[in-house]
C-alpha cells in the first residue's frame, strides 16, 4: 500500500539508509538459540536517520476481516506514504497478542526500513561432530535450528501420550513468514505453566494454533513441549 507519488519519499529513504548502521543482535531467542535485535535496538537504529531526512513511522492496530493486524506507515513531510500490514495471532490471552504485537512490531519496522532484525547463522560453522551444517533456503522464516531428538511416546495401549493432541483440528497451516510471530508466542506462553498439569491443560487449549504451524515446526514445538513436560516432572520429584 502507498500513495500515488513516492517519489519524494524514496528519495529521502535513500538518504536515511545511506546513514542507518545495522542494529545491535542484543538478545538471544530461547527457543531457536539465534541472536536478533529486540524492538528497542531497532528502533535506535534508525530513528534518527529517518527524522533527519523529515520521515516518521507510525504502527497502529486495525481489524481485518474479524482478526487484528499490524498497521506499519512510513510518512514523509511531502505527504508521501508507504505501509505493510502484518496479521496478528487470534488469541483470547492479552499477555500473548501482547508478545506477538512487540515480535511483529519489531520485523515490520525492520522490514520497511531495510535492516536486518536476526543474525544470519546460515554457515553455523561445525556442529558436534565436525560436520558442516547445510545451508537452508532464508534461515529468518523458513526453519527454525532444531536442536531436539524427543520422538513421541505411547502407552501400553499403543496411544500417544505427552504430546499435544492436534489431530482434530483441521486449520490450514500458516506460512513460515506468518508462523513466526505464532511460534514465539506459544514458546513463551508454555512456559508460563507452572506444574506438568498445568502444562497439559495450556496444551490442550492450544491445540489449534499447534496445528496451524508448518508441519516441520510443529514436530520441533511438540518435542520442546515434551521436555518442558519432563521438565516440570523432575521439579516437582525434587521438591516431594
Amino acid at each position: 500500500m502507498q500513495s500515488e507519488q513516492t517519489n519524494e519519499l524514496a528519495a529521502a529513504l535513500a538518504l536515511a539508509q545511506s546513514s542507518m548502521k545495522a542494529a545491535a543482535f542484543n538478545k538471544t531467542n530461547p527457543h531457536f538459540k539465534n541472536k536478533y535485535a529486540d524492538l528497542a535496538a531497532v528502533l535506535d537504529a534508525i530513528r534518527l536517520p529517518l527524522a533527519t531526512n523529515k520521515l516518521a513511522l507510525t504502527q497502529t492496530t486495525e481489524v481485518r476481516d474479524g482478526g487484528f493486524v499490524l498497521v506499519t506507515t512510513l510518512r514523509h513531510a511531502s505527504g508521501q506514504w508507504v505501509a505493510s500490514e502484518y496479521p496478528l495471532p487470534q488469541t483470547a490471552r492479552p499477555q500473548e497478542l501482547g508478545s506477538a504485537l512487540t515480535y511483529a512490531r519489531r520485523y515490520s519496522l525492520s522490514a520497511i526500513a531495510c535492516i536486518a532484525a536476526d543474525e544470519d547463522d546460515d554457515a553455523e560453522g561445525a556442529r558436534q561432530n565436525n560436520q558442516v551444517a547445510t545451508a537452508r533456503e532464508n534461515p529468518h522464516v523458513t526453519r527454525p535450528e532444531d536442536l531436539s531428538d524427543a520422538k513421541p511416546r505411547h502407552d501400553e495401549r499403543g496411544n500417544r501420550i505427552d504430546w499435544i493432541d492436534t489431530s482434530e483440528h483441521r486449520v490450514e497451516r500458516l506460512s513460515k513468514a506468518k508462523a513466526r510471530p505464532v511460534a514465539d508466542m506459544l514458546g513463551k506462553a508454555m512456559r508460563t505453566a507452572q506444574t506438568a498439569a498445568e502444562l497439559v491443560e495450556w496444551g490442550e487449549e492450544h491445540a489449534e494454533q499447534v496445528a496451524s504451524l508448518p508441519e516441520d515446526w510443529e514436530k520441533i514445538f511438540q518435542a520442546r513441549y515434551q521436555e518442558f513436560l519432563d521438565e516440570l516432572r523432575a521439579q516437582r520429584k525434587d521438591a516431594a
